[in-house]
């Protein structure tokens, strides 16, 4: 299953930033469609980590990944760089796990 997800998600990747090259490649894309192609890689990530922060039956889990995921947004939010967030929440669930 995890499997599953990872090569799902090379494959969306993929498609979204390869995508505008192979159809437009001597225009430049509409306004509307670079925004769309833009918020792609927030969202995916966003599929991907929901899970891990929200149980099945609605609650949150107990453990780093709520606040983890807390400090990703905020991290996000104040440096506006998908990166910074990914290393933030990397490194807080690391540190957490070990307290």
């Amino acid at each position: 299953m995890i499997w599953l997800a990872i090569v799902g998600s090379a494959v969306a990747t993929y498609l979204t930033r390869s995508l505008p090259f192979a159809l437009n490649v001597r225009r430049r894309l509409p306004p509307a469609a670079t925004r769309y192609f833009e918020a792609l890689p927030v969202a995916i990530i966003a599929a991907l980590v929901g899970p891990a922060v929200v149980a099945p039956g609605g609650m949150l889990t107990q453990g780093a990944e709520p606040l983890a995921a807390a400090l990703v947004v905020a991290t996000v939010a104040w440096r506006r760089s998908l990166l910074a967030g990914v290393i933030a929440g990397v490194a807080a669930v690391a540190l957490l796990r070990l307290v």
